[in-house]
């Protein structure tokens, strides 16, 4: 019997209200990656930007069909694509598009890190003309340093994730020391090693070659084939806003390309050309410190898995 709930029998359908739930959560992102995926041209940028707008072309249809046969809670849907940081007394309680859009305008990390309430806060300032998102970083960097230092205590207990976490820390505790160089300049190199390690894990050899762009018209019976679960597959939402800030930290630029260095935090810039007017500051060493941070907590929990199997079954 064929299903689009992989892996059991087509459960009774619970009518309209859920499969629109489910709609939203994907259906803004098309808009958003394609000017993105347009402008950035180099590898692994372009890569990035290109593997999200396969990721919702080919996810969305199965979720769509797959939220029609089911009779789970559309709270229950938020809930597991959620990062832990955006849940309270069990429910999501972010709005999943809008925190994307923030950080696909800003480049501020929302996943895993920063704390709920500075979430909720950074979220009101991005709807406020009058509050500035860089403000409310500033105004709550205590509580966003202590809240760093939670998520690394809990990274801290894999073994394999020593290394990462001790720079991390280091750069934590370069923040608390007001030394924005050393601690902007340690994320940087860090946020390099996961997003490298990341594309290794999802493409192996391929990690530097830019995937086909062919759509998946039957990505629900290549998931039941594969055995892979529906509410566990959503974890790819939860990868991909942590990935989202890469698209703004990763932009392409180098000394001699004539172009002024952006201001926002670049991970080119830090690493190329450090002293560059405007880029070391305390707000962006918070915004890097944040990205490796949140970088190290979606590696530690999920190793990228569910972004792997996806790719797997979109080129399979």
């Amino acid at each position: 019997m064929s299903t689009d709930a992989p892996g059991g029998e087509r459960p009774a359908a619970t009518g309209d209200e859920f499969v629109f739930a489910a709609a939203d959560l994907l259906r803004p992102f098309r808009p958003l990656v394609q000017p993105a995926a347009a402008e950035l041209s180099p590898e692994p940028t372009r890569q990035l930007a290109d593997s999200i707008g396969r990721a919702i072309d080919g996810f969305w249809p199965w979720v769509e069909r797959t939220a029609r046969a089911s009779g789970k809670r559309v709270d229950e849907l938020h809930r597991r694509a959620a990062p832990p940081n955006w849940v309270s007394d069990g429910k999501a309680d972010v709005d999943y598009f809008a925190a994307v859009r923030l950080s696909l305008a800003h480049g501020v990390p929302l996943a895993w890190v920063p704390d709920p309430e500075t979430v909720k806060l950074l979220l009101a300032a991005h709807d406020d003309e009058t509050v500035s998102v860089h403000a409310v970083l500033d105004d709550r960097r205590e509580p966003i340093l202590d809240h760093c230092d939670s998520r690394l205590d809990e990274v801290d207990r894999a073994p394999a994730a020593a290394p990462s976490v001790r720079v991390a820390r280091e750069a934590v505790q370069a923040l608390r020391l007001d030394l924005p160089a050393p601690a902007q300049s340690a994320a940087a190199n860090l946020i390099d090693e996961l997003a490298r390690t990341a594309f290794t894990i999802v493409y192996g050899d391929r990690h530097s070659h830019a995937p086909t762009l062919s759509r998946v018209q039957t990505l629900s019976e290549r998931a039941r084939s594969a055995g892979l679960s529906f509410f566990a597959s959503l974890g790819i939402l939860r990868e991909l806003a942590t990935v989202m800030p890469l698209l703004n930290a990763m932009t392409p630029w180098s000394p001699g390309s004539g172009a002024p260095a952006p201001t926002s935090f670049s991970r080119q810039v830090t690493i190329h050309h450090i002293t560059a007017p405007g880029q070391v500051t305390r707000t962006n060493a918070l915004v890097a410190v944040l990205t490796a941070v949140s970088l190290l907590c979606q590696e530690h929990d999920s190793h990228w898995h569910t972004w792997k199997i996806l790719n797997a079954l979109e080129t399979g």
